[in-house]
């Protein structure tokens, strides 16, 4: 009973120091991400010019009728 007290009391612990390093960071304006570099809003701003332009009419393909051999 010991030992899980002991497990308790650590798991406790950890998540009390995650929270307090997380809230470092959030007082900061948040940890830097991937959604804030310059070549990432610009690939965005890209595709979202993409969407807004008509999307191209699909080409008609005509497809000859095969002919049968006569039967006999």
């Amino acid at each position: 009973m010991n030992i899980t007290r002991k497990k308790v009391l650590a798991a406790a612990t950890l998540v009390m120091i995650s929270l307090v390093a997380s809230e470092a960071a959030w007082a900061r304006g948040g940890p830097p991400s991937i959604m804030d570099s310059p070549g990432y809003q610009r690939r965005l701003q890209e595709s979202r010019q993409q969407l807004s332009q008509p999307a191209p009419a699909p080409s008609r393909v005509h497809h000859r009728k095969r002919r049968l051999p006569p039967r006999h």
